[in-house]
């Protein structure tokens, strides 16, 4: 064999090794494309998800928080009512002049009641009752 005929063999060989090579490389190329896309993709998802799970929480709590507000803002209002028909009440029955009589010894004295005392006495038994009434 001559020497350009081994020149030409060894040119041959390299030629298709480095076909070989550079469809290998292509090959791998494309692989790792295709499992860094799929990690992406992968991380993509997780973010979805965690940011609606986020905003699903972030929603159930503003919904709580207005729940709540509106159940104080309502109980404040029926207490205002109810303070208000107190209030009412120590006006219709210091009106009426309301007078208890006291006993001294042989004397009976009349005397004014104290409205206020009595009325914040039993309030707080009539409360509830009231606002069952009123507020079912």
């Amino acid at each position: 064999m001559s020497l350009e005929s081994i020149i030409n063999h060894i040119l041959e060989e390299a030629g298709t090794k480095k076909q070989e090579i550079i469809q290998q490389a292509q090959k791998e190329t494309e692989r790792m494309i295709q499992e860094a896309r799929l990690e992406a993709d992968n991380l993509y998802q997780g973010i979805i998800i965690k940011a609606k799970a986020d905003a699903e929480r972030q929603k159930h709590q503003l919904l709580v928080q207005a729940r709540l507000e509106q159940k104080k803002n309502l109980l404040k209002t029926k207490q205002e009512f109810i303070d208000n028909l107190f209030q009412e009440l120590k006006s219709t029955l210091r009106e009426g002049k309301i007078k208890k009589q006291e006993v001294y010894g042989d004397k009976i004295k009349e005397a004014a009641e104290d409205i206020d005392f009595y009325l914040e006495k039993s309030r707080h038994a009539y409360e509830s009752e009231i606002a069952g009434i009123l507020f079912g």
